[in-house]
């Protein structure tokens, strides 16, 4: 299927069709807006701001190939980013600065489920658009819009690399367990159907408007599928807290993202959780998330 890559005039509307929360920014006025329509591509929506003579460009979509609230657009691997990244916290929204994989001066933040990437030429004018982000268009629909409906990889999308692949090879579900965990509920179960013994499932768990989100992943510690268990090591550039033992735990300073990886008999267990969980906060949740998911196969 062809991309789908349209000029947009009525972003309200859009809004009603969008599989994220839009973010426009309060204060600058929005050059070339475009939106592709999910196709052999995820739906995205692209637009352009200048500051003075500097052109910025700004990105927004929903992120289902990889852990929530990552700054996926600043990292070349699970545990490094291609420069050092900074981060501030501004309503809620966790803002990390960068550069990218062109090198470029950027940032990505995560905000309601949205994925925002905004990429220039000077630090001082991606932090002020990054900084001036607002949600016009509240939708009611997103207040409980679960990971596995809204998923292009989980509804058909054809995954080109490994981190696509691993969410579409699985088969997804509403939970035949209602649980709840803290402010989390568990709203998506993607599992592994086939005749081998082997166990892969991703356990979604997330707030109100996707505000939080955590992921509990089970599998097999002799599953040699490629990449389904990311390397959690010391090293890299990103988190700056490494605790050894039973869970591993790493975390990016002030608040998050949190990634724990305990080792169950035959299991891996990596439970991630994204930005906006204090650390004693991650600790005391990544421990009630792995004790209430532990006999996984009753959400199935």
């Amino acid at each position: 299927m062809q991309e789908e890559i349209a000029q947009v005039q009525d972003l309200e509307t859009l809004q009603t069709r969008a599989p994220f929360l839009i973010h426009l920014p309060d204060k600058f006025e929005l050059k070339k807006v475009t939106y592709r329509n999910e196709g052999r591509k995820w739906a995205t929506l692209r637009f352009e701001c200048r500051i003075g003579e500097e052109k910025l460009r700004v990105k927004e979509f929903f992120l289902d190939w990889f852990y929530p609230g990552f700054p996926k657009s600043l990292m070349d691997s699970f545990v490094s980013s291609y420069s050092s990244v900074s981060s501030a916290t501004v309503k809620e929204r966790v803002i990390f600065y960068g550069k990218n994989y062109k090198g470029k001066g950027a940032s990505s933040s995560y905000s309601l489920g949205t994925q925002i990437e905004v990429e220039g030429e000077t630090a001082e004018n991606v932090k002020e658009l990054s900084e001036s982000m607002v949600v016009p268009f509240i939708s009611e629909r997103f207040r409980d819009f679960p990971f596995h409906k809204r998923s292009f990889f989980v509804n058909g999308g054809k995954p080109e690399w490994f981190e696509e692949e691993r969410i579409s090879s699985l088969s997804w579900k509403e939970p035949s367990e209602k649980l709840r965990v803290g402010s989390l509920r568990l709203e998506s179960v993607g599992f592994f159907k086939g005749e081998s013994p082997t166990i892969r499932t991703i356990l979604v768990f997330s707030e109100e408007y996707y505000r939080r989100a955590a992921w509990v992943e089970i599998a097999s510690t002799n599953d040699q599928t490629d990449h389904f268990v990311y390397d959690l090591r010391r090293g890299g550039n990103f988190f700056d807290q490494y605790f050894e033992g039973n869970p591993v735990v790493a975390f990016r300073r002030d608040s998050g993202p949190t990634i724990a990886r305990f080792k169950e008999g035959n299991l891996f267990v990596t439970i991630s959780l994204s930005p906006i969980f204090q650390y004693s906060q991650a600790r005391a949740l990544i421990e009630e998330l792995r004790n209430a998911t532990k006999n996984q196969e009753r959400f199935i």
